[in-house]
């Protein structure tokens, strides 16, 4: 099965509440902030924009089209739309997006810095690096300028000043790959407050050698 291409519709918008409650619950986003979307064939159906995740039904979930135009529903679509669809469009493996402002990612965007972690197999298994896209306004054409560069390689990524955006198979994976960054981030930060001066780097070649383990699984 490819994506959601058998899926019911009612059950893509039932795992896209249940996704948006659980980053509520887990404080990934505010009342307004953060939106999913899964794509089935040619239309993607996606949280709207200006309500609580908290407080999300099945009955909210809007679809639209690859172009952002609304086709099902009575709500407003959010203008990062184009986010969400530019990912469909540059990798047929993606079928969901996640985009949420969780704390330990949105402070590595907001200060433009990309992750990279030498000391966790975790972080090089599943991820190499998470890194940081170039700034632009929400909902322009600037704010997705560089996904074409990032995207195909990165299913994490920081979008600067801003959040973090995931991709996965499903709702769930998508959303699930942030939440790792989320912990392995909160990890790094505990390590460089409390052990500021202990060199905890992996050798070279264990790094080579996670990094062709990651490389290998991406390739299945």
């Amino acid at each position: 099965m490819a994506g959601y291409d058998n899926v019911p519709d009612y059950e893509i918008k039932r795992q896209i509440v249940e996704v948006a409650q659980m980053m509520n619950r887990k404080g990934l986003v505010g009342t307004y902030e953060g939106n999913i979307s899964a794509r089935k064939g040619d239309k993607v159906y996606e949280t709207p924009t200006g309500n609580s995740k908290e407080l999300l039904t099945e009955g909210k979930i809007i679809t639209v089209d690859m172009d952002g135009n609304l086709i099902e529903g009575e709500l407003k679509p959010t203008s990062e739309t184009p986010m969400h669809t530019i990912c469909y469009t540059l990798r047929d493996d993606v079928h969901a997006v996640v985009h949420c402002h969780a704390p330990y990612c949105t402070a590595f965007a907001q200060a433009n810095m990309e992750y990279v972690d030498k000391v966790s197999p975790e972080m090089n298994i599943l991820f190499g690096k998470v890194p940081c896209l170039k700034y632009g306004t929400p909902g322009t054409p600037e704010l997705i300028a560089e996904f074409p560069k990032y995207i195909k390689d990165y299913d994490v990524v920081f979008l600067a000043q801003h959040g973090v955006l995931g991709v996965g198979e499903t709702v769930l994976e998508a959303y699930s790959k942030i939440m790792s960054v989320e912990m392995l981030l909160q990890v790094y930060y505990i390590r460089k407050t409390l052990f500021p001066d202990v060199e905890c780097d992996l050798p070279a070649d264990e790094i080579e050698k996670l990094t062709q383990m990651r490389l290998k699984n991406r390739n299945k």
